[in-house]
């Protein structure tokens, strides 16, 4: 019998508190945690209270408290820390099982919607009957899933946005499965149109299983053809292919999407999982409007993003209760004033119209509190709002990668919470390592750390996913700028303003780097392009105070940061920490610009 507010535990047969402990123990020395003391410090509290018969402690107050420092003020309802944290450390948890625990066999798990962790051997990946050798899954992730974009094979190609939305479709319905690893999925439909070595792709994001599929229309009737395929050893897992009437498009996609959620699990782990519901309108024409603005603001370019803008727009014209359409708006929006496309004060209010409006819909949609927690935090400055958002967000879907990615640049950055920006950065492309824009801010976040070198190689992966990605040679320049190499800063700039058909930002950066080179006449040459094309358009001030900067002129700098400020620009959110700032840091009206932006002159440190 246990002491009093103790209860009964139980192992199982094959486990000891002790081997519970060792394990516990090479955990916390890995890698995976070493940077991360206070997941670290929640995963002992919840092992040892469960190995000492204390379960009843492993409540959200309780662990808010005496983990994460909570005041016995603490209420779980209005602040959501156990929760974000929770799912933050089953993601770690996954990420060392993946890796440098990948041979380990006794695993410590926590389960969804729970705090008390559960103990058990690895359960070994099973092979189909028809492939001649079984592969553990402490050798090859199995379980790591890449969904790969449908292929339209219809004579007069027309049926892209089917296929889009059966790769959305999909991409859904197995984001949801507890035992799968979803590989990539914001970014899946940027391996579009492409020719793919699955072994070479496989190799490089630790895939286990590829969904491969294709569309076919003739007349009234669809083909679907859709192969899981084994890349342990090349071989087919399952294939099927449907013909039906192109009718009920929904309920069609829903089918094929049920189909091969089983047909995985059932190979995988030899257990069936319901599908989740579907979160698309029941509007066909909304929902295609909707997949073609996401398309668009995918590719993160100013045309795209006002391209993306009609086509939500279109998409809440025929259904006003859009939720993720709504969330597309917000997005878009945001990211044309943090680009500098557009006066940022001109969309703030449309861009949190629209995200408050997507949370009014639908609460429970993680998508639309990351929309929010974006807004509030790049253009209202309220950084508890937008931490809170975002904490909401990853408590509803911790698997989101956006959520990860924005919270730790628009926040954690700013705020000068560097170690914990690194952490969830990674986060972020651990869910989407093909995201060329999440692999250039883990080099931005390595960027403010001052990892100069460490940038320089970051970057050049990046380049690797995508060769004309310009903000990764925008981060090339200012590393090299940092190194003291002006002549590869200036190529390294040009080449991302090429590829950026005429990007303000590195028009500016290219000036600041003459000026820093001590080119002189070209930085001026490049003022006076800035100052021709702000008459066609909106040029953010900061780009002309970078240049001034290069020159030594504080003066002037301090004018525009001024403006830039005012105008809600997202460059000086990163005041305490861009190394270009340093110049000025020493003037007293640093300080103030500081304040005008809400940032406190010192970091704040993580609880």
């Amino acid at each position: 019998m246990g002491l009093p507010g103790q209860e009964l535990f139980e192992l199982p047969d094959d486990i000891s508190a002790a081997a519970v402990r060792l394990q516990l123990k090479c955990i916390l020395a890995s890698s995976t945690f070493k940077n991360s003391a206070q997941q670290g410090r929640f995963l002992q509290f919840i092992v040892e209270q469960t190995l000492c018969g204390n379960r009843a402690q492993v409540k959200e107050y309780v662990v808010g408290i005496e983990v994460f420092r909570r005041k016995e003020s603490f209420d779980p309802r209005v602040d959501p820390i156990v929760r974000v944290e929770a799912g933050r450390l089953r993601l770690r948890l996954k990420q060392y099982y993946e890796t440098e625990g990948a041979e380990d066999q006794l695993i410590i798990d926590l389960p969804k919607g729970a705090y008390v962790p559960v103990f058990h051997r690895r359960r070994e990946w099973i092979a189909p009957a028809e492939a001649s050798v079984a592969v553990p899954a402490s050798r090859v992730s199995a379980a790591r899933v890449l969904v790969l974009p449908f292929v339209d094979h219809s004579p007069k190609i027309d049926q892209e946005w089917f296929c889009d939305g059966m790769t959305e479709e999909l991409i859904n319905a197995l984001a949801k499965v507890p035992y799968l690893r979803l590989v990539a999925s914001p970014s899946a439909l940027r391996l579009k149109g492409k020719e793919h070595d699955l072994q070479r792709l496989g190799k490089q994001l630790g895939i286990g299983t590829v969904v491969h599929g294709s569309v076919r229309k003739d007349g009234e009737r669809l083909r679907i053809t859709v192969q899981l395929i084994n890349l342990l050893d090349d071989s087919y897992l399952w294939s099927e292919s449907y013909d039906r009437k192109l009718e009920d498009v929904f309920a069609l996609q829903e089918e094929i999407a049920s189909a091969i959620v089983q047909a995985l699990c059932v190979r995988l782990a030899r257990e069936s999982y319901p599908l989740p519901a579907s979160r698309r309108p029941a509007n066909l024409k909304a929902y295609d409007r909707y997949l073609k603005g996401r398309h668009y603001w995918n590719k993160r370019t100013e045309e795209g993003l006002r391209k993306g803008i009609d086509a939500f727009q279109q998409a809440v014209e025929e259904d006003p209760d859009y939720a993720q359409a709504y969330c597309g708006l917000a997005d878009s929006y945001t990211l044309l004033g943090n680009y500098g496309a557009t006066l940022p004060s001109k969309v703030r209010a449309l861009a949190k119209t629209a995200a408050m409006r997507a949370v009014e819909i639908n609460r429970n949609l993680a998508e639309a509190h990351t929309s929010l927690g974006h807004v509030m935090a790049t253009y209202d400055r309220d950084w508890e709002g937008g931490e809170r958002e975002y904490g909401i967000a990853l408590s509803l879907n911790g698997a989101y990668a956006t959520t990860h990615h924005w919270y730790a640049v628009t926040v954690l950055a700013p705020l000068g919470r560097l170690d914990d920006a690194m952490s969830e950065i990674l986060m972020a492309q651990e869910l989407d390592p093909i995201s060329p824009s999440i692999n250039r801010d883990v080099g931005v976040i390595l960027f403010y750390r001052r990892e100069y070198e460490a940038v320089l190689e970051q970057c050049h992966k990046t380049l690797a996913l995508d060769s004309t990605f310009y903000g990764a040679y925008w981060l090339l320049g200012l590393a090299y700028e940092q190194l003291e190499m002006p002549q590869e800063a200036v190529a390294a700039f040009q080449k991302g303003y090429d590829f950026s058909c005429g990007s303000p930002r590195l028009l500016g950066a290219l000036g600041h780097a003459y000026a820093f080179w001590g080119k002189k006449e070209e930085a001026l040459h490049v003022m006076e392009k800035l100052a021709a094309l702000a008459r066609e358009r909106y040029v953010a001030p900061f780009e002309m105070a970078s240049i001034y900067m290069g020159l030594g002129d504080r003066e002037k700098s301090f004018k525009l940061l001024q403006k830039a400020c005012e105008d809600r620009s997202y460059e000086p959110l990163f005041l305490r920490i861009d190394p270009r700032f340093d110049v000025l840091r020493s003037d007293n009206r640093f300080t103030f610009l500081l304040h005008d932006v809400g940032l406190p002159p010192e970091p704040v440190h993580s609880a």
